[in-house]
């Protein structure tokens, strides 16, 4: 006669296999939802992209344009306008009434301008009356 043995149950093969096939479906659901995840990320973080790109290239065409109307205004045609349309009587300088200047406010030797002023300062002590003092 055969006795009736404890054993012990342990999962069958078919059991086995099931919850083998169980774990790669739900890993391979998990990693579905992670790629449609950081796809819609991407797209999103695209169109961010494609905005900042739209505002750069606008704000650069604004400057362009900005700086071609400084460029324009800056002309001596324009300047000379600019001061007759604000009742200015002023003229563009002459290379004889520019001065430069160093650093410490002396202007540089050898000018143009300077051998004028000093021509002008001569001519207008030589050309001023003495004034005679009236005796008491």
């Amino acid at each position: 006669m055969r006795r009736n043995r404890v054993r012990p149950k342990n999962l069958s093969v078919v059991a086995s296999g099931t919850m083998r096939l169980g774990a790669i479906l739900l890993c391979g659901f998990v990693m579905a939802i992670l790629i449609v995840l950081s796809s819609s990320s991407c797209t999103q973080l695209m169109k961010v992209k494609g905005g900042l790109e739209k505002e750069l290239a606008r704000l650069e065409d604004e400057y362009t344009r900005e700086s071609t109307s400084w460029e324009g205004m800056k002309t001596p045609e324009s300047v000379e306008l600019a001061l007759r349309r604000h009742g200015l009587a002023m003229k563009m300088p002459r290379p004889d009434q520019i001065v430069h200047m160093k650093g410490d406010g002396t202007p540089y030797p050898g000018q143009l301008s300077l051998a004028r002023v000093r021509q002008r300062r001569a001519l207008t002590v030589a050309q001023a009356p003495t004034r005679r003092r009236r005796s008491r």
